[in-house]
């Protein structure tokens, strides 16, 4: 039989034509999936080597600062011994001034620096390098000045933010070491260094292409720059830089005077506490991800574009040769059988006389069967035989969906799932049914049905244990503490006796107390655990519970017991009433606004009990969710469906604005019980 004319193959087709695509459309669209993929992971790789090259540019620029930095603390410390070496000359310690000048000018003509001695006590200096020969010049600057006081403090060798020297009108820094003689700072050796040394140093470091090297004091004033350093040599920066420089290094970003945005990569030196920074323009650290992205965005679109032309020229031949499946041609029996046999569940075509007609592979596999051996057969052949012997075909009525177990070639029940949908076509009446298996849903109810069985259980164990735990409390309450308050009292009243008028009144007052002690020991004891329940029975109990709770809400209650087996069924049935009433008594006092009656009734109801809590209060409205919820405030109706739903009873709530609410307690019982 032929699975095409079966399943109306004209009508199918026409059917498909009118949303079907071409085999070149298909064709073009199964390239497209796979290009668009892998050209966005392509992209990915791009960007992150993109990104992991910007890193080592940063990562070079970060240490450039630190080797800059150094260089740069090496030159101080340099100056700075060289000072501290001339301070503890035998020449200056022994005040011999000339023989100090001749080798200080010896050594400033070989080093090309300039070495000045000031006398702090005159405030002249005594020699500079610079004029030989002169004598008593009265000359200093402020920032020398305050270099010299910063060093006579700390006793060592310092050195001075950058400043503009007269008269030669350039910009310096001073390295300063104070002459220490009788305890005292007496004279002060200064040397002059020109920022150009500096720069030079910044200008002989190999930094990425568009690098710029700075240095900047600690007033925030460039010192030196490896790039137009004489524009900027001893110009202020922007002063958010040291507001938000951290102690040893970091990042900076500015715009330069022509608008470009530099990023800057600091160290500060410990030596000095001045910053080295590096800086390049934004587009150097970003320029090779958008070269890359641009480059990438090229490339990919040029390779799709011509992935799609030429799937497009394909397509087309291969449309021309074959036709389009179900748009230009009828699909053949080949293709047919590959989409019957692709569906990843088994399906099976059943003929009016309840005989299979086809399979496909994933049924054949699952039953162990081949598809001559089911062909033909009754349907009932994968089904377990039932314990009178085989059963013949028979036609009976197929609901949509039936849970049953298939029988496997082997002889194992499988459970499956089965949908059966009716078809016509020329050649009869057929059912086309799709098999389901169900086996791991199976187990894994199972094992949920086990789970919530064991919670339950736990549950209930818990309740259990709460209820014992009630109930030594109450002993412990009503034959421990209630006795030894009982001792106290009766003691108290033979002291009475012996006391004075005013000691008897002020001992009446504690018995009075503790008689109200008593009492609300006496009323705990009761309400973890009445004693009633035990002794006089469940309704006897309820009874007393219901009179004491009407007498303290100040709301008229009436109890009816309509049933005499209350105290034949278990503890924990008898617990759970209890509570239940409790709980239900509880939600009336807070939440029936306006009550003035409330009724509670226990019956028989068909196999097992029903409590009835009825009360005339202001109701809700029990389809108002948001309401249900307000009503459900503090656990109350979660409580009591939580203690029946471990005792298999259930709690229905019927309630109305202004007209009052009621509560079922619905509890099944044993025949015995009943």
């Amino acid at each position: 039989m032929r699975l095409d004319r079966l399943l109306k193959p004209k009508e199918y087709l026409a059917a498909v034509r009118m949303r079907g695509r071409s085999v070149r459309f298909r064709l073009c669209l199964f390239v497209a999936a796979i290009l668009i993929p892998s050209l966005a992971a392509a992209g990915v790789v791009v960007v992150r080597a993109a990104e992991a090259h910007r890193e080592q540019i940063v990562t070079s620029l970060r240490e450039k600062a630190r080797e800059v930095r150094d260089t740069v603390d090496r030159e101080i410390v340099a100056a700075k011994n060289l000072l501290t070496v001339l301070a503890s000359s035998r020449f200056l310690q022994n005040g011999e001034l000339l023989e100090f000048e001749r080798e200080a000018l010896q050594i400033s003509q070989q080093i090309g620096i300039q070495i000045v001695l000031r006398d702090s006590r005159t405030g002249h200096q005594v020699f500079n390098t610079s004029f030989p020969g002169q004598r008593s010049i009265p000359r200093g600057n402020p920032a020398v000045l305050a270099a010299e006081r910063e060093a006579a403090a700390m006793k060592k060798a310092v050195v001075s933010n950058v400043f503009l020297a007269t008269p030669r009108k350039e910009h310096v820094v001073v390295v300063v070491a104070p002459v220490i003689r009788n305890g005292a700072a007496e004279l002060f050796l200064t040397m002059g260094i020109r920022t150009r040394r500096f720069a030079d140093l910044l200008e002989a470091e190999q930094v990425e292409s568009g690098a710029i090297v700075g240095l900047v004091d600690r007033n925030n004033v460039i010192v030196a720059r490896s790039l137009r350093h004489e524009e900027y040599s001893g110009t202020a920066i922007p002063t958010e830089f040291a507001a938000n420089a951290s102690a040893a290094g970091g990042v900076w970003t500015s715009v330069s005077r022509l608008g470009v945005l530099n990023t800057w990569y600091y160290r500060r030196s410990v030596e000095t506490g001045w910053f080295v920074a590096v800086g390049v323009p934004e587009t150097v650290l970003s320029g090779p991800l958008k070269t890359s992205l641009a480059q990438f965005a090229g490339a990919g679109a040029l390779l799709f574009a011509l992935a799609m032309a030429l799937t497009y020229q394909i397509g087309g031949r291969v449309e021309r040769s074959l036709g389009a499946m179900g748009v230009d041609r009828e699909p053949t029996r080949e293709e047919f059988a590959v989409l019957f046999d692709s569906f990843p569940v088994g399906v099976v075509l059943v003929n009016g006389d309840g005989r299979i007609a086809l399979t496909n592979a994933a049924l054949q596999k699952r039953f162990g069967y081949r598809h001559e051996e089911l062909v033909g057969k009754p349907i009932e052949a994968m089904l377990p035989a039932p314990s009178d012997g085989p059963r013949e075909p028979e036609v009976r009525p197929l609901a949509p969906r039936r849970d049953v177990f298939g029988r496997h070639k082997n002889g194992d029940d499988i459970p499956v799932e089965i949908w059966w949908n009716r078809i016509g076509t020329r050649n009869g009446n057929f059912a086309v049914a799709t098999v389901v298996d169900v086996t791991a849903r199976k187990l894994a109810a199972e094992r949920l049905s086990a789970a919530l069985a064991e919670r339950d259980e736990l549950r209930r164990r818990l309740m259990q244990a709460f209820e014992a735990e009630r109930l030594r409390l109450a002993h412990e309450l009503h034959d421990q503490t209630g006795q030894s308050l009982t001792a106290v009292m009766l003691e108290l009243k033979g002291i009475e006796q012996r006391m004075d008028d005013d000691g008897r009144g002020q001992l009446r007052s504690l018995r009075k107390q503790l008689e109200l002690m008593g009492q609300s020991l006496h009323r705990i004891a009761w309400e973890l655990r009445p004693a009633s329940i035990d002794e006089l029975g469940l309704a006897a109990a309820i009874e007393n519970y219901v009179a004491e709770w009407s007498r303290t809400a100040g709301i008229e209650a009436d109890f009816h017991c309509r049933s005499g087996c209350l105290d034949r069924v278990s503890d924990e049935i008898r617990t759970a009433i209890y509570r239940v009433v409790q709980e239900a008594l509880t939600n009336v006092a807070k939440h029936a606004r306006g009550a003035t009656a409330v009724s509670i009734i226990v019956e028989h109801a068909e196999t097992g009990l029903q409590l009835t809590v009825e009360d005339n209060g202001c109701g809700f409205d029990a389809d108002d969710r948001l309401a249900g919820a307000r009503h459900d405030a503090g656990l109350g109706l979660a409580g009591m469906r939580e203690r029946l739903s471990l005792i298999g009873g259930n709690l229905i709530v019927e309630s109305a604005v202004d007209l009052g609410t009621t509560l079922f307690a619905r509890i099944p019982l044993e025949p015995a019980n009943v």
